[in-house]
């Protein structure tokens, strides 16, 4: 969680540090070889040097980027989770619950997806 603590402390609401440090500790603990990284100030997770999801938060929600390729393919379980989402992100809301399950598949799919990845985006 070291790669993350300067992020976490300019996050304003307590409320929404705790629920963004809880999300990045889950994701560190179900998947430890995953590397903890920041890029363009956004906390983000890489596998083998390529990436594998993404967290950014704003007023209202924390999104979940695990690229378009992933949206596509679990866009009928993000919507049965409740949440909004573009063809890139999804929204978790502060005040609703975090679906680990389907953050759950989404990594595993994604990890799986681009084992033999060698650019840190999909071409």
């Amino acid at each position: 969680m070291e790669a993350f603590s300067e992020y976490l402390t300019r996050i304003d609401n307590p409320g929404h540090r705790d629920r963004t440090e809880e999300i990045l500790a889950w994701i560190t603990n179900k998947f430890p070889t995953l590397e903890p990284l920041i890029k363009w100030n956004t906390p983000m997770f890489s596998d083998h040097g390529t990436f594998i999801i993404g967290l950014s938060t704003s007023k209202q929600h924390i999104s979940v980027s695990p690229e378009e390729a992933v949206m596509a393919r679990f866009a009928d379980d993000i919507a049965r989770a409740g949440y909004s989402a573009t063809k890139g992100l999804f929204r978790i809301p502060w005040n609703e619950p975090v679906h680990y399950e389907l953050l759950e598949k989404m990594i595993e799919f994604n990890m799986l997806d681009k084992a033999d990845c060698s650019t840190f985006w999909r071409k």
